[in-house]
């Protein structure tokens, strides 16, 4: 093949990868959104006003030819990569159609939109948001942790509810199981002497796999050392359901998307 033509071919392979949702590894098929930044916010709410506002509005509360967008639950799935690929594929048969953006402008655009349902649940929280604040110390702070305070055990919400929409912040109270990225999957290892040891899965490659207990400790672990491990795939976290009232629900989604509002 002559140079110039796998040339030409080694770069179109190389814009098609960059365009590819980032996936996590090991076989998960969870989906990291990697431009999320302010940067990237304004970039996607710049995108979207010039290409998506004339059908979804412009705080992308729909016009009659487009959807809400931010009303927190989407036909076609709420997830990162749901939205992806709606943006990029479209729907035959439908307005929508498929849009030739890069990947890193989808990604972007999936920012704004994150952020608009930020704001709109803000407007239509019901709940208060000081005595959510109290609601969260008393049930939530032992696991989790807010802008540098609380547990450990469980992701400091800080950077998770700046993603998530109130219905989705709701739906993660009520029922934890719906929805569990990998890096929150749990391991429960025996090791050659029998010792059981479980944790959060922080990483996991061929041979070894690396750990956090519920007390903080770190443990790295190579697999031909243990007789057995499991990667639990639910969450750690129980079911408030009946916990919490539902003005409790209320009080700590709306102190939880205000915290993502600062985010």
């Amino acid at each position: 093949m002559p140079t110039r033509t796998l040339t030409g071919t080694l770069r179109a392979a190389l814009c098609f990868v960059l365009a590819l949702p980032a996936v996590a590894q090991h076989g998960s098929s969870t989906v990291v959104n990697p431009n999320t930044s302010p940067l990237d916010e304004e970039a996607g709410s710049r995108l979207f006003r010039a290409q998506c506002a004339g059908c979804h509005g412009r705080d992308g509360t729909g016009t009659g030819t487009g959807p809400n967008l931010v009303s927190g639950t989407l036909v076609h799935g709420h997830s990162d990569e749901a939205i992806f690929t709606s943006i990029s594929k479209g729907f035959p048969g439908t307005p929508m159609p498929a849009f030739s953006f890069s990947g890193q402008q989808i990604w972007q655009l999936v920012t704004h939109l994150r952020a608009l349902e930020i704001a709109r649940g803000a407007t239509l929280a019901k709940g208060d948001p000081q005595a959510g604040a109290a609601v969260f110390r008393a049930n939530c702070s032992g696991c989790h942790g807010a802008n540098g305070e609380g547990g450990v055990t469980g992701p400091d919400l800080a950077g998770v509810v700046r993603r998530l929409s109130a219905a989705a912040i709701r739906e993660s109270i009520v029922n934890p199981d719906a929805v569990v990225p990998s890096e929150y999957w749990s391991v429960t290892a025996t090791t050659s002497t029998g010792a059981t040891v479980r944790g959060i899965r922080l990483n996991e490659d061929t041979f070894s796999l690396q750990l956090r207990d519920e007390k903080g400790r770190l443990f790295s672990l190579l697999k031909r050392d243990l007789k057995n491990f499991e990667i639990v795939r639910r969450s750690p976290m129980p079911s408030f359901a009946n916990k919490l009232s539902a003005t409790q629900m209320d009080d700590v989604t709306a102190w939880l998307i205000g915290l993502g509002r600062e985010q």
